[in-house]
Parts: C-alpha cells; structure tokens; sequence
C-alpha cells in the first residue's frame, strides 16, 4: 500500500515538473518570438531612416544649393549676374542668405550652408585651420574706402585709414560703424586697434545693420563710414557722402569656400561646381566688366584668376 502511494507520488511529482518546464518552454519560445520581431522592426526603422536621409541629401545634392554670402557682395549688385548663368549651367538653384562674415562662417560651422562667400582672411583662415573649410579660393578683390561729408571737418581726404581714423576720433566727428561682426567691421576693428585707439562716445554710432543700411544712416547723420566702393557706388545716387579716401594697404578680398561635410547634409557636389565657376574664365571675365564705366575710372571688382587664365592660355 505504501509502496503504492509512493508510486503515485512519484509520478505526480514526473507530471507537475513536466508542466513547468513545457510552461517555461513556451514563455522562452514567446521571448524568442518577441526579441526576433523586436530586431526586425528596429532594422527597418534604421533602414527607412536612412532612406529618408539619403533620399532628402540626394535632394539637396540635385536640386539646392544654399549660399551664404556678405551683404556687401549682395548689395553690389554682382551676384545678379553671376548666379543666373551658374544655375543654367549647372541645373542648380542657388538660394542666397545675405548675411556679416561673421554670421557666415557661423552657419559654415553649424553645417547650414553648403558654400560661402566672405572677406575676412584672417578669419577665414582659422575657420580652415578648424577642419570646416574643405577648400577656399580667393577670386577677386574690391576697394576699400572711407566715405563722408564733403566738408570733411576732421580733414581725412587723402589720408591713410589710420591717420583718417586718428583724426576722425580727435575730432569726434560722428563715425558709423556696422558693428555686425561682418568683414567690413572686422577690418574696422583692425584699423582702430592700429590706431591704438577704442572708440566709444556719442560720436561713435553703431548700427548692427548690413553695409546699405549702415550707409543710408551715415548719409542722414552726415558721419564717416568706412564701405566697400562696389555697395557705395551702387547707392551714391541717394547718399548725401563723398569718398574722401582710399588705403591700397586695405583692400578687401573675397574668397569662396566650400564646407566640409560633418552631417552628411552638405551639398559638396554643388560647391565644389560653384567654386569651379568662380574661378573659371568666363565668371572672371564677369567680374572683371561688371560696373566698367565709372566717372572715377576705377572698375568695382578685380577679378583675381583672369590674368593668370590668360597667361595660361598663350
């Protein structure tokens, strides 16, 4: 009997241990089920994500190719005939953000903008030595100039910039500055410094407006201001100021550098094709006729490669 009795007991036990363990091997089985789907998912996920993100850069590389440039080079006039014929060129369309140098670097390294068109050489060059330029051309260059009244009180006209500055801040004859960490108050910022002087009072009126603003407001307050010849021909007719002097010590070059691709979001291609065309003959030659005619005899931009174009040629 109790042999009996230990028989059933055993069998008991045989049967409950065998439906914990097909239990656990149906809960390992539905784990299994649900890691193997889990991964499928996040695979596709990844997947599609980066169908999207090759298919919009693919987009960009095709179809946009965004600009940022110095309000200056906007203002002049010149780009309105440049990027007409670089877009039939190339089938691109060129979007343009008129912005300070400063601002323009800025977006370089923020991966905002594919190439950029700027005037600041020495900062230019850290923004290479940083690893965000890919590559940087210098392809022309414009005068710079210091405008003002035709009194001119403080007696600058024919003056180097920093004896101009010097007598300008003696006098305290109201100055404009752009104040927008654009090249052209970058440059105005060395020259001061040269001077050994820091300028600040009521004379010194800062706008944190782009080159044309900054003009129209030394116009209305007849105060000197230091610009890029090419913006101030272009709007002389409406200021009330003269050039009074130049400084070949200063002149203002323009570069156009490509970004380097951190995000996989720059358009390279694009770039690359736009500084192609900078420097390319037909673009040089451009440049170099744009605003020709001018009572001072002086042409609004140098174009820098097309002499070197030509020697090759021969």
């Amino acid at each position: 009997m109790e042999e009996k009795k230990e028989l059933t007991s055993t069998i008991s036990d045989r049967s409950r241990k065998r439906k914990i363990f097909y239990v656990f091997l149906v809960g390992l089985m539905f784990l299994l089920v649900w890691v193997i789907g889990s991964r499928i998912n996040q695979g596709k996920k990844v997947e599609d994500q980066g169908s999207r993100e090759k298919a919009t850069t693919t987009k960009n590389i095709s179809g946009e190719l965004i600009v940022a440039t110095t309000t200056s080079l906007e203002d002049s006039g010149l780009l309105d005939q440049l990027r007409p014929v670089f877009e039939k060129e190339s089938g691109l369309k060129v979007k343009v953000i008129a912005v300070g140098t400063g601002e323009a670097l800025e977006m370089g390294r923020r991966q905002v903008a594919d190439l950029l068109l700027v005037h600041a050489p020495d900062l230019e060059a850290k923004f290479m030595e940083e690893g965000f330029g890919l590559r940087r051309e210098e392809f022309m260059a414009s005068d710079m100039v210091i405008a003002g009244p035709a009194a001119d009180e403080a007696g600058i006209s024919g003056k180097s910039f920093i004896e101009a500055f010097t007598r300008i801040a003696s006098a305290s004859h109201p100055f404009v500055s752009r104040a927008d960490k654009s090249g052209t108050h970058h440059l105005e910022m060395k020259i001061w410094k040269a001077s050994g002087i820091n300028p600040s009072g009521d004379w010194y009126l800062q706008t944190g407006q782009g080159m044309a603003e900054s003009l129209r407001i030394a116009s209305e307050k007849q105060a000197y201001i230091l610009t890029d010849f090419p913006t101030f021909h272009k709007l002389r007719a409406g200021l009330h100021l003269e050039i009074l002097t130049r400084d070949e010590q200063h002149r203002n070059i323009y570069s156009a550098i490509s970004i380097r691709d951190l995000t996989g979001k720059i358009n390279t291609t694009g770039a690359e094709a736009l500084v192609n065309f900078l420097i390319s003959e037909k673009a040089q030659e451009t440049i170099s006729n744009f605003g020709r005619k001018l009572p001072e005899d002086k042409p609004l931009f140098v174009a820098l490669r097309l002499g070197q174009i030509k020697a090759e040629g021969e």
